[in-house]
């Protein structure tokens, strides 16, 4: 055994005994690049990606490209690294198909995650059972750098299709405004009484962008709505919304538009 087998053995006793969180951050590089560099000292490594990027989390947002031209590093390390947030972010979207996500916080938590970063505005449908579990996350792509456009008749057919009992939408303000536009209002308004029929609850609209999120069903200013009712929750069985009629509808109800050019 040579010295530095001895030394990741060593390292991956600490791991085991004491967590990775024991670790400093170019510990947690030289550990992770074990597997990738098997016969060099991926301490001095470690070292020069934090000199290079700054800090951990600098080193796990550089891209595939960047992190190949730090000496020592090879093409499985640098791509390893590079896809290890969205590994992260899988995670955290995969376990919440285990909590229930009714509640707000946790709602835009999820969709932060999700949809929260783009650099386009997105749209996700969050489908729920009548215990506020995640069903299924339906996803609306923008159809242009500033605006979504939410196909009523397939949000529908998926919500039948898991035999959801309420829903959360959201979509994403790029610019980190989350600020509600008039038209934002109108969709989820128009989604509020396109859904009462099937007995599917809109339990709120949320807007996240910039590490903030805003719920439309609670927090528009007064101007903004001509008229705001008060409901207790059916879903969770504690706590309240608010449901906005947000005047009149938009044109085509089956192409609900978010547009963002209202925020700029």
């Amino acid at each position: 055994m040579g010295t530095h087998d001895g030394h990741r053995e060593r390292m991956r006793e600490r791991i085991r005994k004491e967590g990775l969180s024991s670790l400093a951050p170019h510990e947690v590089l030289e550990y992770f690049l074990f597997s990738f560099v098997p016969r060099r000292n991926t301490n001095d490594i470690a070292h020069r990606l934090l000199q290079r990027f700054g800090s951990l989390a600098g080193v796990l947002d550089a891209d595939y490209s960047s992190l190949c031209e730090v000496e020592g590093m090879t093409a499985n390390a640098a791509l390893f690294l590079s896809q290890l947030p969205a590994l992260l972010v899988q995670y955290k979207l995969d376990k919440a198909l285990t909590v229930p996500v009714c509640v707000g916080n946790d709602a835009a938590l999820y969709v932060s995650e999700l949809i929260g970063n783009s650099p386009v505005e997105r749209s996700v449908v969050l489908a729920l059972d009548v215990k506020g579990n995640l069903l299924d996350t339906i996803e609306f792509d923008s159809e242009s750098s500033d605006k979504v456009q939410l196909d009523l008749r397939r949000l529908v057919k998926e919500l039948l299709r898991v035999r959801a009992a309420a829903v959360i939408v959201a979509h994403n303000h790029p610019s980190g405004d989350v600020s509600p536009s008039q038209q934002d209002l109108a969709v989820c308004q128009t989604l509020r009484t396109s859904l009462e029929p099937l007995s599917i609850r809109l339990l709120d609209c949320l807007i996240v962008g910039g590490g903030r999120a805003v719920s439309l069903m609670g927090t528009a200013e007064p101007e903004q709505k001509q008229r705001l009712a008060f409901a207790e929750t059916a879903i969770a069985g504690t706590g309240d919304w608010h449901e906005i009629d947000a005047g009149e509808p938009i044109e085509n109800e089956f192409n609900l538009l978010f547009n963002r050019n209202e925020h700029k």
